[in-house]
């Protein structure tokens, strides 16, 4: 399994940054482009389903929530797995760390540099949309 990681430290506690990017179920709060986005629960578990620009669709299937963290997974045409975590530590009381780690496995090695750096753009994106919407501002 191969893995990419992004992550920075906002001047905000922990309970308060999760309040944004914490709800599985409410990721427009933090990812405004998405056109819509519903959540059912299955015999699976819980599946989140996003509209993208477009109107493509993604189905994502929560597999562990806790605290300050929620993982998924995800089947993708172009990847053999897929699986994410969003989470947020504390630093100090007015301080914590956003990290997002992808683990995946493309589907032939001779893949693996592109899909790393799609998957690197994609969780930098996703921190810079939280960043954005806790009304911090990006690292340069």
């Amino acid at each position: 399994m191969h893995e990419v990681t992004a992550a920075e430290e906002v001047p905000l506690g922990a309970d308060q940054v999760w309040s944004v990017i914490g709800d599985f179920s409410g990721i427009r709060k933090w990812a405004p482009a998405l056109e819509n986005e519903s959540t059912e629960q299955t015999p699976k578990g819980k599946v989140r389903t996003l509209t993208l620009p477009g109107g493509r669709t993604v189905s994502e299937l929560c597999t562990d929530e806790g605290p300050h963290h929620y993982s998924y997974t995800l089947d993708r045409p172009d990847l053999k797995a897929y699986f994410s975590t969003i989470s947020v530590k504390p630093v100090t009381a007015d301080a914590s760390r956003i990290e997002l780690v992808v683990k995946f496995l493309p589907n032939t090695e001779g893949e693996l540099a592109e899909k790393s750096e799609q998957l690197t753009k994609f969780v930098r994106g996703n921190l810079k949309a939280m960043k954005r919407a806790l009304g911090v501002e990006a690292r340069a």
